[in-house]
C-alpha cells in the first residue's frame, strides 16, 4: 500500500468516525445551551452543574482528538467556567456556545492534521 493510499484511507475512516460521533457532540451542546438557559433564570443546580461539566469536559476531549482544537479550547473555557465555585452570577457561556455551536455548524470533516506528524 502507497502512503498516499495510507492516508486517503485513514481520512475515509476519520470523517466516518466523524459523522457518526456528530449526533453525541451536537446533544452535548444542546445540553450546554438548555444549562445555560437555567443558569440565566436561575434555576442551576448542582447536578445540572456536574452535567454540564461533564458534557463540557467531554466535547473538549472529542473536539481535541478530531483535531478541532479551536472548538475544543472553546468547550475547554465552558468548562472552567462552570468548574469555578461559586458559580459567579454573570458567567456568560452564551457567546461561548454560540461560538462552539458555530463551529461545529460549520464543520463538515475534521481537520485532519499532517499525518506524517501522527506517525501515518
Amino acid at each position: 500500500m502507497t502512503q498516499q493510499r495510507g492516508e486517503q484511507e485513514i481520512r475515509a475512516v476519520l470523517a466516518k468516525v466523524w459523522l457518526d460521533s456528530q449526533p453525541r457532540i451536537l446533544e452535548r451542546l444542546t445540553k450546554l445551551e438548555q444549562i445555560s438557559a437555567n443558569l440565566r433564570a436561575g434555576v442551576l443546580d448542582e447536578k445540572c452543574r456536574e452535567d454540564a461539566l461533564e458534557a463540557a469536559h467531554k466535547l473538549s476531549g472529542a473536539l481535541g482528538m478530531f483535531g478541532l482544537s479551536m472548538a475544543s479550547s472553546c468547550a475547554a473555557e465552558i468548562e472552567s467556567l462552570l468548574a469555578q465555585v461559586p458559580l459567579p452570577e454573570s458567567v456568560a457561556l452564551t457567546p461561548l456556545l454560540a461560538r462552539l455551536r458555530g463551529l461545529l455548524e460549520n464543520t463538515e470533516t475534521p481537520h485532519t492534521a499532517d499525518l506524517e506528524n501522527h506517525g501515518f
